[in-house]
């Protein structure tokens, strides 16, 4: 499944820049700097982004390893449609109404995810507007520069959204007579590009070219005039794929295209946007010949199959997605697809099979208990893949118990306050392209029943945000790709303290895991070593915590690598450790890192400092799974990397309550001690505690039982009203060790 964001609540930046140093309390040894992104300088990929839209759409990207991407967006609360497209490499995801605007008024630019990471910043999207004649009037942005036909400016996402707004009434406006670009607010020639974006030469073709005519007819059967039809290539998408000549706007039924010989698809994206039955239909013509000058017809008629959901619970659908992805005959994959939010959403059947390249759809739903889809007591993540080669004449999905997991899930939070939940999840082709994800805003702590469609080859990761403003956003966890079984049925604790720096974790194997390939959280490539776990994390496998971005949190943090006993880096951990040189003779490695984040949305959990150790020499056959991935000195993706045994703790906290503080007198914590996955693992050879009840000036001992196998527990008694510092130390038969201080790891009630 392939959902977008569509509710006003909505998290701000994530493991994002923070301006100021700040003082890590005296229990963290620590040099304070900001920053609390730990991840390597080879994995910043991994690390979150939040980015916004000219037309209002709030985004969190997130790189991950392989080339693939994740993305939790927000376009509005208004009936949405929202589409991406992708050839090869390059994504675009945009609002359906901002579409036939491109090259005509607003510069496709202003949608490139990456343009955009590397542009906005301190939450402006900064912009550049040419024109002639008078200076536009344009709403939300901010002008900061005049000259001669053009202004410079930023939009903020208040801006944003009002601009947004602006651009709805001039689709509706434009729609029926396809004058896009042309009058209202774009008149006078106004054109507005994101600021500092590359400039791309201009193509020369070095083939001839043939005028391709496609022809359209609307739901009356007359001439479509104003809506959307996308060509791509399929011998070679790299031929004819560049978003800018891929779509066209019908005006008087035609849409014309200047295109090389060869193997061709295409899709009608038909929009409605009255009020009383807001549409959007689809009509796909999956293959054509272009040798000579020619025309192809598509109908809306032809998108006869409304996409729709039965569940075993009541439940109201808040968004559809189709996703088409053609395999071109190089090898190379495009996709097209959509996602509608308050707009029913209609698709055309084929019955051909194209005989260049591959074709599969998918359609997805995501439903809730809630009518508007806040606070929903249980959630349907639902996803389909229809038959190779053609898409299937019903797009109405029966989701039977049989078919479904059934996920508990509950939400630990010592604060209560406002977070929004969303899964990302697909088949394996989806997996290896463009995630996105819709995310529903909820009150925390609560426990909430997810159903998702199950099966060997599809995946899921669910994860959930805290936040109260855009502006003002902190916590929450991601999980890692899961497979369920129909029938299948779990608990899941999410945020269960303490939280600490914890290693990513791969749980999906085969073909399914190597389109979603993991990064190991600290590897070797002949003699550069490359670091990284996320802080903050739960002690659920494969969470990874979020990180914070609000000006009301205090973040700090410092890191330290040694190599018998020298001091070879350190620094902030900020934007990524980077590689760092180690001998090509055995070595002793030490590695000390700190984070912390301080202020009343986090009482519990506010800091570690974790020192591991561990001996590394160089492993020149060393290789990982086809699951796995490494980077290189240069940051190439490489298999041939040695993982290194650092050693990890999990923590669980008998009786935790969902407010993260125990009741007064004994406690007891299950305490597992292991090595990361791939890792030689070497024995356990023990582990000790203390605690502290006063931020970490003074430590009491605890009582440590070993239960074999790496699995401790730990007792102690706590007195009432008091938060538990706990300090952990283990070691493993090879010499290495784990000592871990988390700062008011939990809580004890009053």
């Amino acid at each position: 499944m392939r959902p977008h964001l569509r509710r006003p609540y909505w998290p701000a930046a994530i493991l994002t820049a923070v301006a100021a140093s700040l003082a890590v309390p005296p229990a963290l040894a620590a040099q304070a700097t900001p920053g609390v992104a730990n991840l390597t300088a080879a994995a910043r990929t991994a690390v979150a982004r939040q980015v916004f839209l000219i037309d209002g759409s709030q985004l969190v990207i997130r790189r991950l390893p392989g080339g693939r991407q994740e993305t939790a967006m927000r376009p509005g609360g208004r009936p949405t449609s929202v589409l991406t497209l992708r050839v090869g490499n390059r994504v675009q995801e945009m609002s359906a109404l901002a579409l036939p605007y491109f090259g005509r008024g607003l510069d496709p630019s202003l949608f490139a995810l990456g343009s955009l990471e590397r542009a906005e910043s301190s939450g402006r999207l900064p912009v550049q507007i040419s024109f002639s004649g008078r200076a536009p009037a344009l709403p939300g942005i901010t002008v900061t520069r005049t000259g001669p036909s053009t202004e410079q400016g930023y939009l903020t996402t208040s801006g944003a959204a009002a601009f947004g707004a602006a651009l709805a009434r001039q689709f509706r406006a434009d729609h029926a007579r396809a004058s896009y670009g042309q009058d209202g607010m774009f008149a006078g020639g106004v054109d507005i590009t994101l600021r500092g974006a590359p400039t791309a030469p201009a193509a020369r073709p070095r083939f001839r070219l043939h005028t391709l005519t496609v022809a359209a007819t609307d739901l009356s059967g007359h001439p479509d005039t104003g809506d959307v039809v996308f060509v791509l290539n399929e011998d070679n998408p790299a031929r004819f794929g560049d978003f800018e000549e891929s779509f066209n706007v019908f005006y008087h039924g035609t849409a014309k295209f200047s295109v090389p010989a060869g193997h061709y698809w295409a899709i009608g994206d038909f929009l409605s946007f009255n009020r009383s039955n807001p549409a959007e239909r689809l009509a796909v013509l999956p293959q054509f010949t272009v040798r000579r000058s020619r025309t192809v017809h598509l109908s809306e008629r032809a998108a006869t199959s409304q996409i729709g959901f039965t569940t075993p619970r009541p439940a109201t659908l808040q968004l559809s997605g189709f996703t088409v992805i053609r395999g071109a005959g190089n090898g190379t994959t495009s996709s097209v697809g959509f996602f509608d939010s308050g707009i029913s959403q209609w698709v055309s059947p084929t019955t051909r099979r194209p005989s260049v390249g591959t074709l599969q759809s998918f359609t997805s739903g995501q439903l809730t208990s809630s009518r508007g889809g806040a606070n929903a007591a249980y959630v349907y993540n639902l996803n389909y893949e229809g038959p190779s080669g053609i898409i299937p004449a019903r797009q109405h999905f029966d989701a039977t118990p049989a078919t479904l997991a059934t996920v508990t899930d509950h939400y630990v939070q010592d604060v209560p306050s406002t977070g929004g939940w969303g899964a990302f999840g697909g088949f394996r082709p989806e997996l290896a392209g463009l995630l996105i994800a819709e995310v529903f805003p909820f009150s925390l702590p609560r426990t909430q029943t997810q159903y998702l469609t199950a099966g060997p080859s599809q995946a899921w990761s669910a994860f959930y945000f805290e936040f109260n403003t855009f502006s003002s956003f902190g916590g929450g966890q991601s999980g890692a790709f899961r497979s369920f079984s129909g029938g299948q049925r779990l608990t899941v604790d999410w945020n269960a303290y303490p939280l600490h720096p914890q290693p990513d974790v791969q749980v999906l194997r085969g073909p399914l895991g190597a389109a979603a390939p993991v990064l190991p959280s600290a590897f070797r490539t002949g003699n550069t070593l490359i670091l990284g776990t996320a802080p903050f994390s739960d002690n659920y496998p494969g969470h990874l915590g979020f990180g914070v971005f609000s000006r009301k949190v205090h973040l700090a943090g410092s890191y330290a690598i040694d190599e018998n006993g020298k001091l070879i880096a350190h620094g902030n951990p900020l934007g990524g450790i980077g590689p760092v040189q180690l001998s090509s003779t055995p070595s002793v490695i030490k590695f000390v890192l700190s984070e912390g984040r301080f202020g009343a949305a986090f009482p519990l959990s506010t800091a570690a400092t974790t020192a591991w150790t561990w001996r590394s020499a160089p492993q020149p056959g060393a290789t990982v799974p086809p699951s796995w991935l490494c980077f290189t000195r240069t940051f190439r993706t490489t298999r041939q990397c040695a993982v290194q045994p650092m050693m990890t703790l999990d923590y669980h906290v008998h009786g935790l309550p969902p407010d993260g503080r125990t009741p007064a007198g004994p406690q007891v914590i299950r305490l597992d001690v292991g090595h990361l996955q791939l890792a030689e693992a070497a024995r356990i050879t023990g582990a000790s505690t203390q605690v502290s009840y006063d931020d970490g000036q003074s430590f009491h001992p605890a009582s440590v039982a070993s239960l074999g196998g790496g699995h401790f527990r730990i007792s102690f008694t706590a007195p009432a009203g008091v938060d538990v510092t706990l300090r952990v130390r283990a070691t493993d038969a090879a010499g290495g060790s784990i000592t871990e201080t988390i700062l008011r790891a939990y809580g004890v009630a009053s």
